[in-house]
């Protein structure tokens, strides 16, 4: 299969600063090599906005450089109610997104079907 569509969903919890760290450097990269991506936080990866937002957090400039790009679309709304991270992910420039249809979680089956080849850290 020859894609140039990835879907990338960071759902890494707060121990795993590595794994969040590798979505936003994988999707720039892939977006610096002119390939269609769009990244998601999810699950217990919805707290990470909030953090990376802090100047203080050693990823802060990679988050900016990588928010610049356009790539970041969003948070689960749902992910983000269950965390109680709704106003800290808004806050952190990061819309809440979800399909009715999957109680407000990420579409996942239409990125599939719209031909995305997923990454999930």
């Amino acid at each position: 299969m020859n894609t140039n569509k990835y879907l990338i969903i960071i759902q890494a919890n707060q121990q795993d600063m590595g794994k969040a760290m590798h979505g936003l450097l994988y999707g720039q990269e892939l977006h610096e090599a002119g390939m269609e991506v769009e990244l998601y936080f999810d699950g217990a990866g919805t707290q990470w906005p909030n953090e990376f937002v802090k100047a203080d957090h050693s990823l802060n400039p990679l988050y900016k450089q990588v928010m610049k790009t356009g790539i970041i679309k969003g948070g689960c709304g749902a992910c983000a109610g269950a965390f109680d991270v709704v106003e800290e992910v808004q806050q952190a420039g990061v819309k809440l997104v979800g399909s009715d249809a999957n109680s407000g979680h990420l579409p996942f089956a239409q990125y599939m079907k719209d031909g995305f080849v997923p990454i999930i850290l």
